[in-house]
């Protein structure tokens, strides 16, 4: 299953100075945000189109909301932390 698949986002945590801009790393991280909820409703839509009884569909979409909140929060946290830095670096900037 593809949302089952791990992301290693290390690499867009790492810091370094060599490293993209905030912004360009904002984007990275949505951008790869915006995949793993593509592949969840390819899933979902899989899973709504087959031809399993009910209770099979439920218990397989609870696996699919897990995968899919353990493969997003990683990304989430790292938005937040990236958000923070900015916001700290531009109040710098201003003072």
């Amino acid at each position: 299953m593809a949302h089952l698949k791990h992301n290693n986002y290390q690499e867009l945590h790492r810091h370094n100075p060599d490293s993209p801009s905030i912004d360009a790393m904002m984007r990275e991280v949505l951008h790869r945000l915006g995949n793993i909820d593509f592949d969840y409703q390819v899933e979902v839509d899989k899973l709504e189109k087959s031809a399993a009884d009910q209770e099979f569909k439920n218990r397989i979409m609870r696996r699919i909301r897990t995968a899919h909140h353990e493969r997003r929060e990683p990304y989430v946290e790292l938005l937040t932390t990236l958000r923070q830095r900015q916001h700290r670096l531009s109040h710098r900037r201003e003072s």
